[in-house]
């Protein structure tokens, strides 16, 4: 390594990546076909998240020296975090056809087939690498979450136990970005495992993942000390039906003592304003007000010290519609004649990186159809994807008079039945009370446990999950047997 590229990888290890990007260009402007610091160059823009940059780097490196292995491999990794899936496949397959023993690469490949729903092909593909380098952190990690989505627990759980081991820092040294991707990954196959006290503590680990938005409001995080007397702001993270599901949380904390603020997405602050325990609630993009201390809403179990659901609070419901607003919507239903009342939701928000795999197709729900002159179905999906159900079903839309998820609350109350995927419509139906049926993905989330068809979170909640990757023809048909059973006891008022 020449003088110049040995200081340029010094500032690079040392994490000055500004520095190191700097440096490698200017080799790269006296040596243009250096497919050293073309590489280098590479995995300092991935760690910057320029995967543009990254991409075009690697794509030189590895068109000036073709036979190196892990310029290939690296390139993949640059193509993965953008999504290219098949790019990336491409690029890591290269790789081993170089050395079939490249264990970087044959580790990210299973990765990749995991990603486009091949979970057979990347646990045979991840068990080919693991004797290779047993304690290599990405096989580990990689393999230990594809055997979750499997449901292979015992297994996965020990393999992830072992990534956190060999991803824990010297003392006194940062969690890095792999230790980080390891203990979340625990957490997770812990929670489906239904071990929330030793999961809770694990899923601190999120604040550590990329893209992972954590708000860090000013002052003081809360420890988890005696509350009483403290004014404690709560604020939302992650997703809607994160908000949802835990806002049941708040109220142990007010029973400590504390006084509750809530910080959450706009379109959520009149519906939690109705969760027991809350003094005030606000929306994220406003001012907010005095405060003791903070703490993340998905937090709140661990810095309770609650374990499983024996001791949470009470389930639901525990938050309640507009009770004007409700009677509204019912007078209206009640036009509907005798009819059951059921609402659908087909498809959450296709930012999701899972969007592609737990939303369905509605023309998939057509042979719902037979069911109209029983059934009043009634749209809850807001959106671009809101026009879509097949027009057989005859479904009421409304949508476009829900402001918020307060209106969305008041029609939900008034209906008998709520068929959704994983999504927060199956959070706020089940907080409310209302009776679910959870239309779920194969490898669902960590929250509706593996191998489950109810769950503790929601009483009246019940799963209808794949039986293989990507395929609803198994909980699609058991929706219409369970559907028509339910209409056919013998009252309206019968439960689902």
């Amino acid at each position: 390594m020449t003088e110049a590229l040995s200081a340029a990888y010094e500032h690079h290890v040392a994490g000055r990546l500004d520095a190191a990007v700097v440096l490698y260009g200017r080799i790269l402007d006296a040596e243009p076909r250096n497919h050293a610091a073309l590489h280098l160059l590479g995995l300092a823009r991935i760690q910057q998240g320029d995967l543009d940059g990254a991409t075009e780097s690697m794509m030189l490196a590895a068109a000036v020296s073709p036979d190196n292995p892990s310029y290939r491999s690296n390139l993949g990794t640059a193509l993965k975090a953008q999504g290219r899936f098949d790019l990336a496949e491409e690029a890591y397959r290269q790789a081993l056809a170089i050395d079939p023993d490249h264990v970087d690469a044959m580790a990210n490949l299973g990765g990749v087939l995991h990603a486009t729903g091949r979970l057979a092909a990347a646990i045979a593909c991840l068990e080919r690498a693991l004797p290779r380098a047993p304690d290599h952190a990405v096989t580990l990690i990689n393999l230990g979450v594809a055997l979750t989505d499997r449901g292979q627990l015992p297994r996965a759980l020990t393999l992830l136990r072992r990534a956190v081991e060999v991803t824990t820092p010297a003392p006194g040294q940062p969690l890095g970005e792999r230790g980080g991707e390891a203990r979340w990954n625990l957490a997770v196959a812990l929670l489906m495992a239904g071990d929330h006290a030793a999961g809770w503590p694990q899923f601190e680990a999120r604040r550590h993942r990329p893209g992972h938005a954590l708000a860090r409001p000013p002052g003081m995080e809360w420890d988890g000390s005696d509350p009483a007397g403290l004014t404690l702001l709560v604020h939302s993270e992650q997703g809607r039906g994160d908000s949802v599901q835990f806002a049941r949380f708040l109220a142990p904390l007010a029973v400590k003592g504390a006084r509750v603020v809530l910080a959450c997405q706009p379109e959520l602050v009149r519906l939690l304003a109705t969760a027991p325990g809350v003094d005030q609630v606000v929306s994220t993009g406003d001012p907010l007000p005095a405060y003791d201390a903070y703490c993340p809403l998905l937090s709140l179990p661990f810095r309770l010290g609650l374990g499983g659901p024996e001791e949470w609070p009470a389930p639901a419901p525990y938050l309640a519609p507009d009770p004007v607003l409700a009677a509204g919507f019912a007078a209206r239903l009640a036009a509907a004649g005798g009819l059951r009342r059921v609402g659908v939701c087909w498809a959450g928000a296709p930012t999701n990186p899972v969007d592609g795999r737990r939303s369905l197709d509605p023309g998939l729900l057509a042979p719902l159809a037979r069911f109209t002159g029983q059934v009043a179905f009634v749209s809850l999906q807001k959106g671009i994807r809101s026009a879509a159900l097949p027009a057989d079903l005859k479904a009421i839309d409304w949508t476009a008079e829900l402001a918020d998820y307060a209106d969305t609350a008041a029609l939900v109350s008034s209906l008998d039945l709520v068929v959704t995927v994983d999504t927060s419509i199956a959070h706020l139906a089940g907080a409310l009370g209302r009776p679910v049926w959870l239309l779920n993905r194969y490898d669902g989330c960590w929250r509706w446990r593996k191998g489950s068809i109810d769950s503790p979170w929601y009483p009246g909640l019940v799963q209808l999950r794949q039986e293989e990757m990507g395929d609803w023809r198994a909980p699609l048909s058991r929706l219409t047997a369970r559907l028509g059973a339910w209409l056919a006891a013998p009252s309206p008022s019968s439960t689902p």
